[in-house]
């Protein structure tokens, strides 16, 4: 079968990262460490695996900035080479396990954490125990050995091939909801789990940085959750802000600039500018979730957090610098959010797949049109150009299009 795998070569890698930091697309170049392959479909670990054929697999902003050669390097202990990308999948099971419990033709979206309960690993390690699979500590051991999750890891495969193989435990029913909605069950929990974790108190002033597929859903997870406050949303490109609107904000800032005006026009607020530092705000939003990740992005939530409010990471942030001055100035919080595990919600602690998927079903994410491209395996190169080039595609989610897609 076919399959865009990663292959990590230090020398390539640093080309990579050097070239793509000039011209993104400069990522699936010649320096670039993908490639589509011809590989033999991955064997099932045990009898309580399946097998599943992607319908649409996702391309994330994590797999973007391991294509740029931007993702962190201190991930690279828990990582295992070549792996095959794609984590954020809906498709039908086409083989099973005699223990597995699914029936071949199910449809199917699949949670990609591969923790203990996956692994076969008994007793489980501490933060599995309580429910939080995103912190488990043996994501190299048992089956289907390293790699902390489909998508990322060699044995089980992911969803930008022919196939993959998963645990009974990380699928669930896709029902009625349509391929171009259920892909987004993963993007969707990224977002939701750190407003469950981090919900916004009764005044908080609510602040959302970026507007692409993880901001727009932070939006969309606010209001589902049962947020009526005013959310003002940071976004890059116009296309963007339309689809925060329509998403629910009730404030586009179009600009870096029109959102340190906006916060400083809050009540009581004001804006300082130091002569040798950069500019904050004092008593700016209570509530930032950064869904960017970058050092622009980091550096301009710690400006504008009001004294004693809270940052919530949503976005993967990886090594930059920052003025971390207002952080124990101010005593602000700052949290740091995985997508995998379980939340409070509705009175009692669930898994966050369940919830996102129960929500996905009953809020109308379906109507914002998310995924805006679809593309075959050999055209992983375009599909990567226009997941990059986010102005002149005007793209939002880009996915691959599998055997069993529409």
């Amino acid at each position: 079968m076919r399959a865009i795998r990663f292959h990590y070569r230090p020398v390539r890698y640093l080309l990579t990262r050097w070239a793509s930091s000039r011209r993104p697309a400069a990522a699936v170049g010649p320096t670039s460490c993908i490639r589509l392959d011809e590989i033999e479909a991955p064997s099932l670990p045990a009898a309580d695996w399946v097998r599943v054929e992607p319908a649409l697999s996702g391309i994330c902003g994590s797999d973007l900035a391991a294509v740029t050669a931007h993702d962190s390097l201190a991930l690279e202990p828990f990582g295992a080479f070549p792996f095959t990308f794609g984590h954020e999948n809906v498709g039908r099971v086409v083989e099973t396990g005699a223990s597995a419990g699914w029936r071949v033709g199910d449809r199917v979206v699949v949670n990609p954490m591969l923790s203990c309960e996956q692994r076969g690993l008994e007793p489980a390690c501490a933060a599995c125990a309580r429910g939080e699979a995103g912190l488990c500590r043996r994501t190299m051991e048992g089956r289907p050995g390293p790699g902390p999750m489909i998508g990322y890891n060699p044995a089980a495969g992911g969803g930008w091939s022919g196939s993959f193989v998963a645990h009974a435990s990380q699928l669930h029913a896709a029902g009625e909801l349509a391929d171009d909605v259920a892909v987004l069950i993963d993007p969707f929990a990224s977002a939701l789990r750190p407003v469950l974790l981090q919900p916004p108190s009764a005044g908080d002033v609510v602040l959302v940085i970026g507007a692409g597929t993880i901001g727009v859903l932070t939006v969309r997870a606010l209001r589902a959750a049962g947020w009526t406050g005013p959310i003002a949303v940071l976004g890059r490109y116009a296309f963007q802000r339309e689809l925060a609107e329509r998403a629910g904000a009730s404030t586009l800032l179009a600009s870096r600039a029109e959102a340190y005006e906006w916060a400083a026009a809050l009540p009581s607020a004001t804006l300082y500018r130091p002569s040798l530092a950069p500019r904050f705000v004092e008593g700016g939003p209570s509530l930032v979730y950064d869904t960017v990740g970058s050092e622009r992005s980091v550096g301009d939530a710690i400006a504008l957090t009001r004294e004693a409010g809270r940052i919530v990471l949503v976005g993967a942030a990886a090594k930059l610098r920052a003025d971390w001055t207002r952080v124990w100035y101010r005593q602000l919080t700052v949290a740091g959010i995985f997508a995998y595990g379980s939340a409070p919600f509705a009175g009692r602690r669930r898994d966050i797949y369940d919830v996102a998927l129960e929500l996905l079903r009953r809020d109308g994410v379906g109507e914002l049109g998310m995924v805006t491209h679809v593309f075959e395996l050999e055209e992983y190169r375009a599909a990567l150009r226009a997941a990059l080039d986010k102005a002149g595609s005007r793209s939002v989610k880009v996915a691959f299009r599998g055997e069993t897609g529409g």
